[in-house]
């Protein structure tokens, strides 16, 4: 490893921040000014977006609070009386309905399953017509009216079913309300579009659909009214990229077949709805953003946000202006001397701090693994790569943990980092931090252990040493700890087991464990294992009563098969 000075990483950057400084007024003078201003610029872009987004969840809203006044969701109104079938009551509801918003939605009518038609469409304040088609009738009756029944003036009939209307096939078997796509009113030549909603009874019989057309004339006139730039445009597309509104002369609509048809906006010939609606993937956009576009009129700033997913609907609301326009206001002389010195301070700054947490950071890392070190918690990789004297310190601090917490010849835990693992379990179940609320201990002890030392040697007795520790962290999950307490015995710590019957079968598994034949060099031995456990708290509040326990309790395992085997014989 290729070793650094501290001192020459802390005098090297400090001196090219100092270089880089100078160097940089130039730049930053130039480009300050531009920044702040974009800066300036997006947020005031995203502003006017989230009052086009108000101003249109208003209009779709007050088509379904007019939906919900007719026919009220079951579930927000539990004691609303069935809907009714009587023409006259749906003309009162009705009535009120569309009322209730009538620069958006005047028109609230009802198609039931049986043919029936009811409709009342507020033009103006003046001007009301209602639209009935009774039952056993094939043809619909408009009047002009001036209250409810009101039959006085008869403006024409025509032939009319509603279960024909794609909104009523839409939305008939749905509990939702579904909304049409965008069109053309063909009386009035708005965009227009229609919220549908299925009504049921009690038992879910289908009875008809309630719907409201929503015109969205007044969304392009709030658009209109937007103070953004003279040369910015503001618009609205749904899923499709159709245009739904826009701030712009040009209308969205376009003849086919003699017949009036929606726009999308790419087709636009507005310069600034074209260009940008054909740069952007309006099924992919993020819910809210503002980006740079280059197009054949110059560069823009675009803000574009989600729209109408309250309501069920998939619109984006897209505002463009142009970037001459924004920066021509700019006075730069004063406005750059301010950049420059603010930049100044904040780059000095950011790269002091920047230098200073680097150096610290790592010291930091270490100080805490040293407190956790001293407490017992188990330490995680310090992540510290480094190659100058800190970095050496890592990895002594590594090493001396190793060899502190570890037994050198088994490489499992050692008495020590033992006692301290059971102590910290001890204090964090006391604070409550722990996930479980108890532990188990397993005291093994080795049985012919020393017969193996007696017949072939110390080192024989390590290599069986080594392999009982492999089997038994092999044994074990990773959460659970194995430690040699000493000689031939060896401690498991285990986490969330505390029931004799889980604890049973984990004693079994660790003596079938330690039971294999083990092969040496030239020969293959076997030894035995008596286990004895304790949990806490059960058993005891700290570590020395816990192992005393499950000593005793090993003891008597040892003594009894001993017992039973002097009985056989």
């Amino acid at each position: 490893m290729t070793k650094s000075s501290l001192r020459r990483e802390l005098v090297i950057p400090i001196a090219v921040l100092v270089i880089g400084v100078s160097a940089a007024i130039a730049w930053v003078s130039l480009k300050a000014g531009t920044d702040a201003v974009e800066t300036l610029t997006q947020r005031v872009l995203l502003d006017v977006v989230n009052r086009i987004n108000v101003a249109a969840d208003k209009h779709l809203d007050g088509a379904l609070i007019a939906l919900e006044s007719v026919a009220p969701n079951p579930l927000s109104v539990p004691e609303e009386p069935p809907f009714p079938t009587n023409a006259h009551v749906l003309e009162q509801k009705l009535w009120s309905a569309s009322g209730l918003f009538m620069d958006v939605n005047y028109y609230v009518y009802f198609g039931g399953k049986d043919g029936q038609f009811v409709g009342v469409n507020r033009i103006s304040k003046d001007n009301v017509e209602l639209y009935l088609r009774e039952l056993n009738s094939n043809l619909r009756q408009v009047y002009q009216v001036t209250k409810i029944d009101d039959r006085s003036k008869l403006l024409r009939t025509d032939q009319f079913d509603p279960r024909n209307r794609p909104w009523y096939q839409s939305s008939m078997n749905s509990d939702k309300p579904v909304w049409s796509k965008i069109y053309s009113n063909y009386v009035t030549h708005v965009p227009t579009i229609t919220l549908a909603k299925a009504v049921f009874k009690e038992d879910h019989e289908f009875i008809g659909v309630i719907a409201t057309d929503v015109t969205l004339i007044e969304l392009s006139r709030f658009l209109r009214k937007l103070e953004v730039d003279q040369n910015s445009v503001a618009y609205i597309v749904d899923e499709d990229g159709y245009v739904v509104a826009t701030s712009g002369v040009e209308l969205p609509e376009k003849n086919e077949r003699d017949f009036p048809a929606r726009m999308l906006a790419r087709e636009m010939k507005t310069p600034l709805i074209g260009e940008t609606a054909r740069q952007l993937n309006f099924k992919n956009l993020p819910i809210s953003q503002t980006q740079h576009l280059q197009t054949s009129v110059g560069a823009v700033e675009v803000a574009v946000s989600r729209l109408g997913f309250k309501q069920g609907l998939k619109w984006t609301t897209i505002v463009v202006v142009p970037r001459a326009d924004f920066m021509s206001g700019i006075n730069k002389g004063f406005m750059q001397s301010i950049a420059i010195a603010i930049a100044c301070i904040i780059f000095a700054l950011t790269i002091g701090l920047t230098i200073v947490d680097r150096v610290i950071r790592d010291i930091r890392k270490l100080t805490a693994a040293v407190k956790r070190f001293g407490d017992g918690e188990p330490l995680t990789d310090l992540k510290i790569q480094r190659t100058d004297e800190i970095g050496i310190l890592a990895e002594t601090f590594s090493e001396m943990e190793n060899k502190l917490r570890f037994d050198r010849l088994t490489q499992v835990a050692n008495r020590e980092y033992l006692f301290s693992q059971i102590n910290y379990l001890q204090k964090q179940a006391k604070l409550k931090l722990l996930d479980f609320d108890g532990f188990t201990l397993l005291f093994i002890d080795l049985d012919r252990f020393k017969l193996v030392n007696d017949s072939y040697g110390h080192d024989a007795g390590d290599q069986v040493l080594v392999i009982i520790a492999a089997r038994l962290r092999a044994a074990v999950r990773d959460t659970d700890e194995v430690a040699r307490y000493g000689g031939d015995e060896f401690v498991l710590l285990l986490k969330e087991i505390k029931s004799s019957i889980d604890i049973n079968i984990m004693v079994e598994k660790i003596i079938s464990v330690v039971e294999k034949p083990i092969a040496l060099d030239n020969v293959i031995v076997s030894v035995g294992a008596s286990i004895g456990w304790s949990s806490f708290p059960e058993d005891g509040d700290d570590y020395v009563r816990l192992i005393k326990v499950a000593d005793s309790r090993m003891y008597h395992k040892k003594r009894d098969r001993k017992s039973n085997q002097m009985h056989l014989v």
